[in-house]
């Protein structure tokens, strides 16, 4: 069995990087990973499980890291055309996407949100023009970072 491999790096504006790894798992699900770097600081989070819920398009993990600022990391379906992050003050974030990786049928997307305006849902644009809003899901209060 092949190991994950490298399918989506990217750098903020502010030097934080991060590399997106992707494959399968040692109990038949997938997993994903992303990596974030800034600085000297190095965080590494992921996510397993099927590559999709059932009847969805998206599956994310969003999270934080000690001297790492708060991040986003979706793997989607190839229908998936751009996902945009909307945050409380209504500015709204697009993540950078991979192509399609045709052996894993997905698409992966990450990217770097402010520390200082919580994302609040997920856009997902959909091939035909239809777009999804999801909430997204956010840790408890005493969990967030100080706004």
């Amino acid at each position: 069995m092949e190991g994950p491999r490298e399918v989506l790096v990217g750098e903020s504006p502010d030097g934080v990087r991060w590399v997106v790894r992707a494959g399968a798992d040692t109990d038949g699900g997938f997993y994903t990973s992303i990596t974030r770097s800034h600085g000297s600081v190095t965080a590494e989070s992921g996510m397993g499980g099927d590559k999709l819920p059932p009847g969805q398009v998206i599956n994310f993990w969003i999270g934080q890291a000690e001297g790492i600022p708060l991040f986003v990391m979706a793997r989607a379906a190839p229908q998936v055309k751009r996902v945009t992050v909307i945050l409380a003050s209504g500015f709204r974030r697009d993540l950078s996407m991979s192509p399609v990786i045709e052996d894993f049928g997905l698409r992966f997307t990450a990217g770097r949100l402010p520390d200082d305006d919580l994302p609040v849902s997920m856009e997902v644009a959909i091939d035909g023009g239809e777009t999804r809003v999801q909430p997204l899901r956010w840790p408890p209060r005493r969990f967030r970072p100080l706004a």
